[in-house]
């Protein structure tokens, strides 16, 4: 029991994301190498009922990527019905008002295509790669499966128990039992609840287990009405089909959906300052005996000028503590620094593993570093070093058609209807050793940032270990009451 509770553990994922379990089959993607802003291109349009079209179009491409982004997340949902937004994702390919379950997966898959759906804190992204002449297809598809499903009442308890799958297991009741005896795992999370004031964010994108078993049909509908509107989603078309042909098939398959007004924003998280220098200590299990420390700081939203700094510091500062701690003092295997943005907040964080023995040596290390930033001591070569990695790593990512259709998608939630998505690497080049400098004074004071450390009291090998050790003590126990029952008897 103990090394089953420790391997779901384990395999839980702390990352805001959820992804239904549907196949995917395997189809080439169309590279384009995106060297200029105006290879990159998103024209932005709106239908009259509210529904936010986004075209890049790709002349040479072969397949066309669409996408149907719903702005709701779990970010929208409340305890009660935690994972809602993420059990409705699987709920809506059960059948529509055009097509039964079946029909509904085949229909992408007899052309060869690729299809599926994921859910994170702040929206639910419907998509599917075809043949780029079958573009009609994927958007009648997309029209039935999002706007047009009719959620099966029979399907729902299958759906629930794939999703406890996903969950591996019903075990909330064992991680309440496991926080309240200071045995947490999650660092990542317990750092967060400690630098923003309570709300959804916090709320895990799966679902807490009560909340999911007691989720009803009725429930799934009373949200579906409320989120999945027209005025309350995008469709982006990635392709070879020019934006005017674009515009006439998603009025024909979208057109004619009503708008309704929508339910406010989710609360945003207020950042809190630390109230004391002392690590957060975590120990529950884990893979291995190392420490985990994480440090972890309030920043700004996705969108504001700051955050293409911060991406830079946060590249350069990564190759300073892999140089510091890993080349140079040889404490751990790897360090990273990183930051991360929402619409409306966002932080920064660094982490890494060492050995228990060397818990405190990195920690110095660490706030050494920190400390001789705050005092200018930022390599003006680091600086380019790390944009010029930067920009090379995103114009690696941007080598095909989904890719791309990926990276708009992730602007769907910041980015105005009438406002151009920013050309990544241009957003870095501006970046300048005065602005690293002057974001390390703005959110990287030492006093900023929440500490914290994952030290283990059980790990997989211990649990083994201790499984092995039982066993051999209650078979020599078990041969010893047999050895003694047959001298007994003589």
């Amino acid at each position: 029991m103990l090394l089953a509770v420790i391997t779901a553990a384990l395999a839980i994922n702390s990352e805001p994301s959820a992804q239904a379990t549907v196949p995917e089959t395997q189809m080439p993607n169309q590279a384009l190498a995106p060297a200029s802003p105006k290879q990159l291109q998103v024209e932005k349009f709106t239908l009259s009922n509210g529904l936010q079209v986004w075209v890049h179009y790709e002349p040479t491409s072969t397949i066309a990527r669409t996408d149907l982004i719903i702005k709701v997340g779990s970010r929208n949902e409340t305890q009660a019905i935690s994972g809602i937004s993420h059990l409705l994702e699987h709920m809506t390919f059960t059948g529509t008002e055009q097509w039964d379950e079946e029909q509904v997966v085949n229909k992408i898959d007899q052309l060869g295509g690729r299809w599926n759906a994921y859910t994170n804190k702040n929206i639910t992204n419907y998509y599917a790669t075809v043949p780029a002449q079958e573009l009609e297809t994927a958007l009648e598809w997309l029209s039935q499966v999002v706007f047009h499903t009719t959620l099966p009442a029979d399907k729902l308890d299958r759906e629930r128990e794939i999703v406890f799958q996903e969950k591996g297991g019903r075990y909330d009741w064992v991680w309440s039992q496991v926080e309240r005896f200071g045995l947490d795992y999650d660092l990542t999370t317990k750092l967060r609840k400690q630098a923003f004031t309570d709300s959804s964010f916090h709320l895990p994108v799966i679902g807490r287990d009560t909340a999911l078993d007691r989720i009803t049909r009725a429930d799934l509908s009373n949200y579906y009405q409320q989120h999945y509107l027209p005025n309350n989603a995008v469709l982006l078309v990635v392709g070879n089909t020019p934006p005017e042909q674009v515009i006439t098939a998603a009025q024909q398959f979208f057109g004619d959906l009503v708008p309704r007004d929508l339910p406010p924003r989710p609360e945003t998280p207020q950042a809190r300052s630390p109230e004391t220098s002392q690590p957060i200590i975590v120990r529950g299990a884990d893979r291995s005996e190392q420490v985990r420390i994480k440090l972890l700081a309030p920043t700004v939203a996705w969108g504001q000028p700051d955050q293409w700094v911060l991406s830079v510091a946060a590249a350069a500062l990564d190759k300073q503590l892999q140089d510091e701690l890993r080349l140079k003092r040889g404490l751990v295997y790897s360090a990273r620094a990183s930051t991360r943005s929402y619409r409306d907040f966002g932080y920064f964080e660094i982490s890494t593993r060492v050995k228990r023995q060397n818990t405190d040596e990195a920690l110095m290390a660490i706030r050494e570093t920190l400390a001789a930033w705050q005092q200018g001591q930022i390599s003006p070569t680091d600086v380019e070093e790390a944009k010029q990695a930067l920009i090379g790593k995103w114009l690696l990512s941007m080598d095909s058609t989904e890719n791309r259709a990926y990276w708009f998608a992730s602007w769907v939630d910041v980015s105005e209807p009438d406002e151009p998505i920013p050309y990544y690497p241009e957003e870095i080049e501006r970046v300048t050793v005065a602005d690293v400098r002057q974001v390390s004074q703005a959110y990287l004071q030492l006093n900023q940032f929440y500490t914290g450390m994952h030290q283990p009291i059980v790990t997989i090998t211990s649990a083994v270990k201790g499984g092995i050790i039982l066993l051999c003590l209650v078979s020599a126990g078990a041969l010893g009451v047999y050895g003694w029952r047959k001298y007994a008897q003589r």
